[in-house]
């Protein structure tokens, strides 16, 4: 009886013990927001304020590309937008998670410049959780390659990195099926025949067509503007035998008559 009483006694200090150390850890390396680094608690991942920052995508948005719609407001369901009518679209769907603006451009370069990969997890949690059947009848998750002069000067591709949590909460295997063989120009300040000039046949097959025939693949990208870079990818997937292509992304932008003038973008 005593050695139990003893024994109680020990398992308590042991627990106020831990408790003691959790909140010297937590003092000592403060939790932060994902976004803007300011300190939160220990089980937020954003402060308030970046929270009320995010722009989630929303229907309706088109149907292929899925992004939203310019005008939002003159839209009561979801439909294919005008680029997506007047383009052919190798890839199935597409869906991104938030909409490219101030805060989610935050998102995006904190992980092109590979300073915290905590966020792409969380991004990926949210992707699958928002969009679950986009995931049905998957059978690899690929990244958009980077050239290897690229990949030399950066030393991350952010696809890389947001396909492999993708393939650590769907279950799906993560692979490299494309090689970019061309080192094309950036696409900032280019229109939409130009980004889609500047990519194309810059991508071939990485492996034996067999592996892609009949199957069902996601590509994954951080932004998606036009869709020329994505595009292209899925072509060279299709003209394989790829039965399915669909692609996500962390952020996308909206529709807009702007492509047909030199646009701005990370992508």
């Amino acid at each position: 009886m005593i050695k139990c009483f003893v024994l109680v006694l020990s398992f308590r200090r042991i627990i106020v013990l831990s408790g003691d150390i959790k909140r010297f850890m937590n003092w000592l390396f403060p939790h932060k927001c994902i976004a803007c680094s300011a300190e939160v608690d220990a089980y937020s991942t954003l402060c308030t304020r970046c929270f009320t920052e995010i722009t989630f995508i929303d229907h309706p948005i088109c149907r292929v590309c899925g992004r939203m719609f310019e005008n939002q407001e003159s839209y009561d369901q979801d439909e294919i937008c005008d680029r997506c009518l007047e383009t052919q679209q190798h890839f199935d769907m597409a869906r991104s998670l938030m909409q490219h603006d101030s805060f989610s451009r935050r998102v995006i370069m904190r992980i092109k410049k590979a300073t915290d990969y905590g966020i792409v997890k969380i991004c990926a949690k949210r992707i699958y959780t928002k969009y679950p059947r986009l995931f049905d009848n998957i059978d690899y998750i690929i990244p958009v390659p980077s050239h290897w002069t690229r990949l030399l000067r950066r030393g991350n591709n952010p696809p890389d990195v947001i396909a492999l949590k993708l393939a650590d909460v769907s279950g799906i295997e993560c692979r490299r099926l494309l090689r970019r063989i061309r080192r094309t120009e950036y696409q900032k300040d280019k229109s939409v025949v130009e980004r889609a000039a500047n990519v194309a046949r810059a991508f071939v097959c990485n492996c034996e067509e067999s592996i892609i025939a009949g199957k069902g693949i996601i590509i994954v990208d951080d932004v998606i503007t036009t869709g020329a870079t994505l595009n292209e990818c899925a072509k060279v997937l299709k003209l394989a035998g790829a039965a399915i292509v669909k692609c996500v992304t962390v952020t996308s932008t909206r529709p807009s008559h702007k492509w047909y003038e030199p646009i701005s973008s990370l992508s």
